[in-house]
């Protein structure tokens, strides 16, 4: 199962870990900076960012965002 870290604040945090946890090994942590957001999916040996977002920005468009991302990424390697 793929891993994910979830960086984004209590409550958003926890939305987006109820929707991708089934299909990915999800950890969530608070982000450095309070205005952006990432999801990172881990690689052999590191992190790389899927997506970027800020806290107010609506559920369903990072999910998409995240989706669409992922699969680039993914076909990519």
């Amino acid at each position: 199962m793929q891993r994910i870290l979830i960086l984004a604040p209590k409550g958003l945090d926890s939305q987006l870990e109820e929707k991708l946890r089934h299909k990915f090994d999800v950890e969530t942590s608070l982000p450095e900076s309070k205005s952006v957001c990432h999801i990172l999916a881990k690689t052999k040996r590191s992190w790389i960012t899927i997506c970027s977002f800020t806290y107010d920005e609506n559920l369903k468009d990072i999910l998409t965002m995240f989706e669409v991302n992922f699969e680039i990424k993914k076909d990519s390697k």
